[in-house]
């Protein structure tokens, strides 16, 4: 190749490739052993065989010696350079050769720094092997780039050796182009001065320009040349690189792509010969930390008065302008402005100011703003949002007050579990007047409303008697007593003058919870929906009486039962047991199936909605009323219902039917025989997400003893597809009732065994 090269006339070839150590060719060794036997053969040997033969063994010798033919070649052609390896991990010198070598190459030293030398200092070099090194042009280390984050961008164009200046690889080539000698070249602190140009430096390496495109360099595959051994007219006078294929090179990174190693060199070569140099003098360095300071006094003093959208368009802007001025001024000056600190220091500006805001959110604006909100909404009638806005405010004596008018105003709108919910965030603060008082005496004893309005029957004595003090009747109803309360209103033991009847009067006053012109339409919803439930008689549904309105009061008679919720069942340490669940839910989908083919769906089954009485029977309560209700929002705009019984339908305002309340069946089956709800939530969108996305974990995880039939009929109720869930809740009934079945077969089988 370097013969092909020398016949098209290029001035020089650099030879990217290590010459360290001879090639070891176990064919030459082998010959040469047959040498040694030949000069020394066992057997008496005619002279002129023997010196036939060894003649034709030199001649094999000296064509398989590729070495000896480099040697030749780089000999013949006196234009060649070679790479140096250098180490600097290796506390061990070369050898004398090696630093005679290095003389005859190395750079001038005019002024260096202890920081420079102590970068750019190396311990151990290995030159190319003696035959060869002694008849190359010269020869410059390899190392390309340092260990450094800009990685290809800065070239060490020396490296110091024994108070000796190395020149790289590229810079010897270059020179040798020049004609200049290495001694002529005068290394100092902060340039390279060649006799017609001079380098300059950045902690002693030379930034490299990429400015233009790599394909200004023509490439030719080594095969190829080998192949058409032509006159390559474009290499007349032209430096020629020998290196490996791009495929087998390392590759750097460069600003723009990463590029073989083959292609640096030329690179650098380029950025030498072109005299297209990238400085960055000591002047660049103190306008960088001028703009720095300006660029950080502008931020501070600007972000602490503006908002966050102007902040955040002035710190791109800056970081535009910045990055910008970086890349314009090397074309045009070849000055490489570095802004990575001024951005730096831009982002620290902004980010510090935008967390201080957010952790500022006390601000006495803040405050004002919440407080003034909360009142708005106070006096508006959504107390919700105005419990919400409340919580925002620094909790002080002022807060507390208010917090204490919003519990009152809860308790005057018999919403006890939510001014329990005020009063406990108050008490959480420290004691504040009478609020413990309150909050012992709202704190529900078992059987009470719970947070949805469920009713729950049982003694309610701790709840203050307001409007029991107020009323002794509720329409024609004599009131005996109160057995609960709800956000919605009270449910009470009352008397039927007329027949001398005891009953339950379920009292709703929507005036509190509903704007006033859709109330006329709720109350006609909630007739009519109580007159169907009113027709369906099943031994397993509490019976309507009668309906109807006193005053502000809307109230519903139902039939007085004597029992208890199945609330209280529901608790792990207080299950019914297997085949009493068993029985319980076969009831309930009977009653269920009763009013669906009389087209009525229930819609909130749930345990505060089914009562077990003393006698064991089971009664279903409140048909009619969820319907009346379900599609409408109250003041503070929340829907009414029970979100861990609802079906995902339910839940995403579908069309519903009978298959709902199946769903509705499935969960309280779940939770009767687990103790605990199939669907958990930390908040209420988390809860209807697991329930119209997340399949319900087996019943078996909480009682392994659940049989697995028992655990498919939760899971067919339970399924988020319709489709998939029983048919009618008959179906379910049936299956439910083999189940019960089977339990006493085997049952009585057992008895009979004993």
């Amino acid at each position: 190749m370097i013969d092909i090269l020398e016949q098209n006339n290029v001035k020089l070839i650099g030879i990217n490739i290590p010459l360290q150590f001879k090639e070891c060719d176990k064919g030459i060794e082998e010959i040469r052993l047959f040498k040694e036997k030949i000069q020394n053969p066992p057997l008496q040997m005619d002279a002129d065989l023997k010196k036939w033969i060894l003649d034709h063994i030199d001649g094999i010798e000296q064509n398989l010696d590729g070495d000896r033919l480099l040697v030749e070649s780089i000999k013949k052609s006196g234009k060649i350079i070679l790479p140096v390896l250098a180490e600097t991990n290796d506390k061990t010198h070369s050898g004398n050769e090696a630093e005679l070598l290095i003389l005859n190459s190395s750079l001038t030293v005019s002024s260096l720094s202890d920081k420079i030398l102590d970068k750019l200092s190396v311990n151990k070099i290995y030159p190319p092997f003696p035959d060869a090194a002694k008849n190359i042009l010269g020869f410059g280390h390899s190392t390309l780039t340092m260990n450094n984050p800009m990685a290809a961008r800065l070239h060490p164009v020396f490296l110091y050796y024994q108070e000796t200046a190395l020149p790289s690889f590229p810079l010897r080539i270059a020179l040798a182009f020049l004609d200049q000698e290495p001694k002529s070249v005068i290394v100092s602190e902060n340039h390279l001065t060649l006799k017609d140009r001079t380098i300059p430096l950045a902690g002693g390496e030379m930034i490299v320009n990429y400015m233009k495109n790599n394909n200004e360099f023509i490439r030719f595959s080594f095969a190829d040349i080998l192949k058409s051994q032509k006159e390559l007219s474009s290499l007349n006078g032209k430096i020629a690189i020998i290196a490996s294929s791009h495929h087998e090179s390392r590759r750097y990174k460069t600003p723009f792509n990463k590029i073989p190693e083959t292609i640096l060199i030329a690179r650098i070569l380029s950025t030498i010969l072109n005299n297209k140099f990238i400085s960055h003098p000591p002047i660049v360095l103190s306008i960088e930390i001028a703009v720095l300071c300006i660029f950080g006094f502008i931020a501070v003093f600007i972000f602490s008065g503006i908002s966050f959208v102007k902040r955040l368009l002035f710190t791109i802007s800056g970081t535009v302008l910045l990055l910008a001025a970086g890349v314009v001024l090397i074309p045009l000056m070849g000055v490489w402005f570095n802004p990575a600190y001024c951005i730096l220091c831009l982002i620290f500006v902004f980010l510090f100011f935008t967390i201080k805001d957010y952790f500022l959110k006390g601000s006495k604006e803040f405050i004002d703003t919440n407080r003034m909100l909360g009142l708005a909404f106070q006096q508006n009638g959504s107390l919700e949002q105005a419990f919400e806005k409340f919580r925002h405010l620094p909790i002080n004596t002022d807060t507390k007050n208010l917090l204490l008018d919003l519990g009152l105003l809860y308790e005057k709108k018999l919403n006890f579990n939510k001014a329990l919910e005020v009063y406990e965030y108050i008490r959480k603060k420290g004691e504040f007047k009478d609020v413990a008082d309150r909050i012992k005496k709202l704190k529900p004893p078992s059987g009470t409303f719970d947070n949805y309005g469920d009713t729950k029957h049982g003694k309610t004595d701790d709840y203050p008697d307001t409007e029991t003090s107020e009323r002794s009747n509720v329409g024609r109803y004599k009131i005996l007593g109160e057995l609960g309360k709800g956000s919605m209103g009270i449910v009470y033991k009352a008397q039927d003058p007329k027949i001398n009847r005891l009953v339950a009067i379920k009292t709703i006053r929507f005036s509190d919870e509903f704007d006033d012109d859709i109330i006329t339409e709720i109350k006609e919803r909630f007739f009519r929906e109580a007159e169907i439930a009113g027709k369906l008689s099943h031994p397993s549904i509490v019976t309507i009486h009668d309906v109807g309105d006193d005053q502000d009061l809307t109230y519903m008679a139902m039939e007085y039962l004597e029992g208890e919720d199945l609330d209280k069942f529901i608790k792990k340490d207080n299950l019914l047991p297997f085949k009493k669940v068993l029985e319980v839910v076969n009831k309930i989908a009977e009653a269920l199936d009763f009013a669906h083919k009389a087209e009525v769906i229930h819609r909130d089954i749930k345990p505060a909605n089914v009562m077990l009485l003393k006698n064991g029977q089971i009664k279903v309560t409140d048909f009619g009323i969820a319907k009346a209700i379900s599609s409408s929002r109250t003041k503070t705009g929340v829907i009414l219902g029970t979100p861990n019984y609802m079906s995902p339908e339910q839940i995403m305002g579908q069309k519903i039917d009978a298959r709902s309340d199946i769903f509705s069946l499935g969960v309280l089956f779940y939770q009767l025989i687990t103790g605990e709800l199939p669907f958990h939530g930390e908040n209420l969108s988390g809860l209807l997400y697991q329930i119209t996305q997340v399949k319900h974990p087996s019943p078996r995880k909480y009682n392994p003893r659940i049989p697995r039939i028992c655990e498919q009929i939760i899971d067919k109720a339970l399924s988020k597809n319709p489709e998939k869930r029983f048919r009618t809740a008959e179906d379910m009934a049936k299956v439910i009732k083999l189940l019960i079945s089977r339990i006493e077969q085997l049952r009585k089988s057992r008895d009979g065994e004993k």
